[in-house]
């Protein structure tokens, strides 16, 4: 599932499209997309450019690929990687526990529950991987760069096989354009549509309860569809009587746990979206019911957590249960 490393260019020139519009992070909110592209004033000669982050954290990751690709029947639509969708990869290849791991932990458990059958079973179906697979990491349309997080370079000096990562991962701030060109990003969500003299900024943060956004980019026209999202932290578990269970996985994931004025480094042994199983780098037991924070996957990608110590193991192992 890796990306296209092709070179989106068109020679600086403008497209006669009706209209280019970009789309902010959309993360599984899949009601918000669908009233929001109802708003828009959308044509058959309309360029819509989605700014990556379509999966994980909200409920139905799923049902935002089905509608970008039933997009494609109407309109013109490039669609942008972004950091989830590259560790969805990192997810779907399994040969880096810790790269699985940070997937799980960035809200990969939803993606995992919109592609599960009543067993559990991941299934992708072929048109969905196709779009997965397809994903580029940037396009140029006339003054226009369309990227998720921001260009550490400029536009001309793109080697994807040497900037991809920090076009995904940058924050907080892109590298803004020269000239007449103009960086449209997402990936560090704000309340408000940022936008300056070389940058915009899509990403208003609609799974964490703030909207989604869109803007016609040479008009600067903005549209907007408030959150809906009411639990953005959907587990495998998802009822009483389904049997979808949370998946756990083996393997080493660095934890720093912050108690009572310490820093203790634990690793995990396994893990689920729900909770972890950990052993300490040192000598240390934390009490049991004890409410303890931290970070989960310090260097790859890092993920604050709350959670409760359920047990502790008379190997020193602890269980700790994530909170919301």
């Amino acid at each position: 599932m890796e990306p296209q490393r092709k070179i989106a260019l068109n020679d600086g020139k403008r497209a006669p499209w009706s209209g280019v519009f970009a789309i902010g992070d959309i993360h599984g909110c899949e009601a918000e997309l669908r009233e929001l592209l109802r708003k828009l004033p959308l044509q058959r000669d309309s360029l819509v450019v989605f700014l990556g982050d379509f999966i994980d954290r909200g409920p139905r990751s799923r049902g935002v690929v089905e509608t970008i690709l039933e997009l494609q029947d109407y309109c013109h639509v490039v669609a942008l990687t972004g950091n989830h969708e590259r560790m969805l990869h990192e997810f779907l290849d399994g040969t880096n526990e810790r790269l699985v791991g940070r997937f799980v932990y960035n809200g990969g458990g939803a993606t995992l529950a919109s592609y599960a059958d009543d067993d559990g079973a991941i299934r992708i179906p072929p048109a969905h991987q196709k779009f997965f697979d397809e994903l580029g990491y940037f396009h140029v349309d006339g003054d226009f760069c369309f990227v998720h997080a921001g260009l550490p370079v400029d536009v001309e000096e793109i080697d994807v096989e040497k900037h991809g990562e920090e076009m995904v991962w940058m924050r907080p701030k892109t590298r803004p354009g020269r000239g007449s060109t103009v960086v449209v990003h997402g990936h560090t969500p704000h309340l408000d549509v940022e936008i300056s003299e070389h940058s915009i900024n899509l990403d208003t943060a609609c799974v964490y309860g703030g909207r989604l956004t869109a803007m016609e980019v040479h008009s600067r026209e903005v549209w907007s569809v408030e959150s809906a999202a009411t639990d953005m932290a959907l587990r495998l578990r998802d009822g009483k009587d389904s049997r979808r269970q949370a998946r756990r996985f083996n393997g080493c994931v660095p934890v720093r746990v912050e108690s009572e004025g310490r820093t203790l480094e634990f690793e995990t042994v396994n893990y689920s979206e729900i909770g972890v199983l950990m052993r300490p780098m040192q000598a240390v037991r934390l009490p049991t019911g004890a409410v303890v924070s931290g970070v989960i996957g310090a260097g790859l990608g890092e993920t604050t957590f709350r959670g409760v110590v359920l047990r502790v193991d008379g190997d020193g192992r602890h269980a700790v249960k994530l909170l919301a």
